[in-house]
């Protein structure tokens, strides 16, 4: 659920509807930037899309050498972002922006233009180097990001006056003070990011094995077991999260009539561990 700041570059001049793409598919990303399973309909109802978009943002995402995908199954797509691994031990102090925060998920983020989008990400990323405030020279502030997004001085104006919902954005002595809202972007998502993940990986599992009617509570049910069974799991080196998708897996192959139904997920689970 992060972008590395290093990767804002490469996302300069990204239409509206390849940046709702990538920052989407972003919320479901492993460690190595990896996402599993991403299945059209999922990213076209969150992130308002037609079907033709979804594959033209696929493809141009990958011209623009943002991602890299394979289609495994005959529904859906493995994604790489690349250069977005946090999977080593220094990653995190390259610097990063957080997705999971409510305010991407809001219809006021969602509905700015996409250089205003990038902007906004950009702010982020120098009031948080900065302290939560940055300061920069008028003159400087329009030369620097009218070259970087090929804008006049008057379309700039018109990208802070809209995202001064989310920065406190003034004038003092020649100068802009951005400072970052912290009641804007300090809400975080009610589920933890290892939840979301396990839930995406569930339900591509049920997608991938053809299973109907698939119940959110067993899913999350099932996500569950990994915090119950995770210590267990470091004692013999094994993986709680692959075990639990292989669970998940063996659940809906091992049953006729091609369910989820999580006290089956367990008992698997407990079966793979060598617990039964």
């Amino acid at each position: 659920m992060r972008i590395k700041y290093k990767l804002l570059e490469k996302m300069i001049g990204l239409t509206n509807r390849e940046m709702d793409f990538l920052l989407y598919v972003a919320r479901h990303q492993d460690p190595e930037g990896n996402i599993i399973g991403v299945y059209y309909d999922d990213v076209c109802k969150q992130a308002d899309m037609c079907k033709q978009t979804f594959y033209s943002c696929l493809k141009s995402l990958q011209d623009k050498g943002l991602i890299t995908y394979t289609k495994n199954t005959d529904i859906d797509y493995d994604l790489k972002i690349l250069n977005n691994d946090f999977s080593y031990k220094e990653s995190y102090k390259e610097g990063y922006i957080n997705l999971n925060r409510k305010v991407f998920r809001r219809g006021r983020f969602k509905k700015l233009k996409a250089n205003e989008k990038w902007l906004l990400l950009e702010f982020l990323k120098i009031t948080h180097s900065a302290g939560g405030s940055h300061q920069i020279g008028t003159k400087n502030f329009y030369e620097k990001y009218e070259e970087i997004l090929n804008v006049s001085t008057r379309v700039l104006r018109y990208y802070l006056h809209s995202l001064k919902f989310f920065f406190h954005i003034g004038i003092k002595d020649k100068k802009y003070f951005i400072t970052y809202i912290a009641q804007i972007f300090n809400e975080r998502s009610d589920e933890h990011e290892e939840e979301q993940y396990l839930w995406q990986r569930i339900r591509v599992c049920c997608r991938r094995e053809k299973v109907k009617d698939v119940k959110e509570r067993d899913v999350r049910d099932s996500a569950n077991l990994v915090t119950q069974y995770r210590n267990l799991a470091q004692i013999s080196n094994q993986d709680i999260i692959s075990i639990l998708l292989q669970a998940v897996k063996l659940s809906v192959q091992e049953q006729a009539n091609k369910r989820l139904h999580r006290k089956y997920v367990h008992k698997i689970l407990r079966r793979e561990l060598g617990l039964i």
